[in-house]
């Protein structure tokens, strides 16, 4: 391919090593390749990167007012003419292209102030030893792991002091990054690959160890897994070996058998063994998810939590992309959710998402904080946190419905799991765990979504959730499990309005907010909901703990704001002592009549 077709050049520096960075650089082809160019003269290099790798945008940094080079010799130049040519040869890529144009030891530091990272930099500067190096060592925090240095000139003038030519300042450079690359070339050109990744071993800020920083008083968090399983002996097996190969090793792992007939207390023992990050529980009845969930919360030690459907599998990076969201979110949230990759029950993939889980949502705040203000995982390269930063909102808890992906895609912290927890797990509760603690959770603290797939969700005859893949307009689950669960949001209801001494404290002026929101219901349906005779015994039998805990005035408004007519009045006589007063009565027989006229004017 002719890269230079219809361009203005005078001299060619650059085409003897096409071949090569084809080769090297042809995994990147397909990519979104961000590229950071230093000494682009006429735009050579520039036009091979942006015609050989399509979807880059590239950086091109160069003060065009030559080197040494340029001054007294056959490649003498007039350098506002060499700007001219590097501004009409890249005209046809301007959408593509950055220009800096100014000295690199103020661009550089610049770029890293705004969290500039690349995936491939070409250092072809000023070709003394003092700003080669200076290029190169500024350069380096630019580059994300993984990312590729090519560093030009390694032998060009071998005739000149050491102090004129390019090899001492990368020979000293390479000495200082030592164990931080791969060299994959060595001769005109330098060039490595930066190995940040395996060089770093725990937690950083602004890339130094945390364990330095804080002289090994702060250390990573622990995530718990709790894996329920209950007659799934078919998949346990592959959820408990997905656990086994994260990528984050700060973890625990509770397998709890919960009153299995099949084969699964074997299938359990035989994939733990061995590895004492995993212990097992074995329930002599079937407790139901969330009973198990429950039950297990005093067992966990980890500050963040995620229940593991048996028959899910979790991709190796699942734990640190989530402990990454959450120690780099705008604000702490109750639970981090992320995509799933649904499948059948032999493991075949069907999609690469789930239909409800979306980013673009009213009021919802997009990206994580900046990469070097946070806690970093050494296993998330800055590439990948780029992609998180893209792929990551934060969801007000003031959303109502339901927009996460479901079972295990879910990661909760603790804390928020023991605050809103609804028994001891001493009684069976036959419900899903995300069922309950995703509504309740968020409602109280909100939520994140991360649209990238990060487990698989199988899709089976048993499971009465989801019986078919996600489809737009298309129910999935069956309208028993459906009607099932909107009954069990009366029990977050209750648990809330029981609470309400505690609650009121803990969360101000948003208790009504949240006890609304835990109904899942939309604004306009939320009488409706109260109007069940479930709803009305729960406010009746707590209706004096109501009046004493919000007052009077208070009490009588919440309950009239979901309440009419006779139950509107049970419920003000319990807790009024059956002497409602007058006022109170008064509005609530007027607001009775409102309703009545209004739905007599609407037939």
């Amino acid at each position: 391919m002719d890269y230079f077709v219809g361009g203005e050049f005078t001299y060619d520096w650059t085409s003897h090593h096409l071949k090569f960075w084809e080769k090297l650089l042809g995994d990147k082809a397909g990519t979104a390749t961000a590229v950071l160019e230093i000494g682009s003269l006429e735009g050579r290099s520039a036009l091979f990167f942006l015609q050989f790798l399509p979807k880059s945008r590239i950086t091109c940094v160069d003060s065009f007012q030559g080197g040494e080079e340029h001054v007294g010799s056959k490649y003498e130049s007039d350098m506002a003419e060499v700007e001219r040519r590097f501004d009409r040869n890249l005209k046809p890529f301007a959408d593509r292209v950055e220009k800096r144009k100014g000295h690199t030891v103020t661009i550089l530091p610049g770029l890293a102030a705004e969290h500039r990272l690349y995936d491939v930099i070409y250092v072809d500067g000023d070709h003394s030893a003092t700003a080669t190096y200076s290029d190169a060592r500024l350069a380096w925090d630019l580059l994300d792991n993984d990312g590729v240095m090519i560093l030009d000139d390694h032998r060009w003038r071998p005739d000149l002091p050491m102090a004129r030519r390019p090899a001492a300042g990368i020979e000293a450079f390479l000495s200082q990054v030592a164990g931080e690359y791969e060299l994959l070339h060595r001769d005109q050109q330098i060039i490595v690959r930066k190995n940040g990744i395996a060089a770093a071993k725990s937690f950083t800020i602004a890339g130094r160890d945390i364990g330095e920083l804080a002289g090994g008083a702060l250390s990573p968090p622990l995530v718990s897994f709790v894996v329920i399983n209950w007659n799934y002996g078919r998949y346990v097996g592959a959820a408990i070996d997905s656990i086994r190969r994260q990528d984050y090793p700060h973890f625990e792992c509770i397998v709890i058998d919960n009153g299995s007939t099949d084969d699964s207390v074997q299938v359990i023992a035989r994939h733990v063994e061995g590895d004492p990050r995993f212990r097992v529980e074995t329930l002599a009845q079937n407790g139901g998810q969330l009973g198990a969930a429950l039950w297990a919360l005093d067992k966990v030690n980890g500050g963040f939590v995620t229940f593991v459907d048996a028959d899910d599998v979790l991709f190796d990076n699942y734990a640190s992309t989530h402990i990454q969201v959450h120690m780099a979110l705008q604000r702490s949230v109750g639970f981090t959710s992320a995509n799933v990759a649904e499948m059948d029950s032999t493991g075949t993939a069907l999609t690469a998402s789930y239909q409800q889980l979306r980013l673009n949502r009213p009021g919802a705040q997009r990206g994580l904080r900046g990469e070097r203000t946070v806690l970093r995982l050494p296993t998330v390269s800055p590439s990948q946190y780029r992609l998180l930063d893209a792929s990551t909102a934060t969801i007000p808890r003031a959303h109502v419905g339901w927009f996460w992906a479901p079972g295990s895609a879910n990661m909760f912290r603790t804390s928020v799991l023991h605050l809103l927890r609804l028994d001891d797990g001493s009684k069976p509760l036959m419900t899903s765990a995300d069922g309950y603690f995703n509504t309740i959770c968020h409602a109280v603290a909100g939520s994140a979504l991360i649209d990238m797939p990060l487990s698989g969700y199988r899709l089976h005859s048993s499971n009465y959730f989801a019986t078919g893949e996600s489809m737009e307009g298309i129910r999935t689950g069956t309208r028993e499990y459906a009607a099932k669960l909107r009954k069990f949001t009366y029990e977050s209801v209750k648990y809330l309005i029981e609470g309400s001494e505690r609650f009121d404290w803990l969360l101000g002026g948003e208790f009504w907010p949240v006890v609304d929101r835990v109904t899942r219901e939309n604004p306009d349906r939320l009488r409706d909901y109260f109007s069940d005779e479930i709803a009305v015994e729960i406010f009746k039998r707590n209706a004096p703990q109501l009046r004493s805990v919000f007052g009077a005035r208070r009490f009588s408004r919440e309950v009239l704001a979901r309440f009419s007519g006779a139950q509107a009045r049970s419920i003000l006589g319990a807790g009024f002592g059956s002497r409602i007063p007058m006022r109170v009565l008064s509005k609530s027989l007027s607001r009775d009549v409102r309703t009545f006229l209004r739905i007599g004017r609407t037939r």
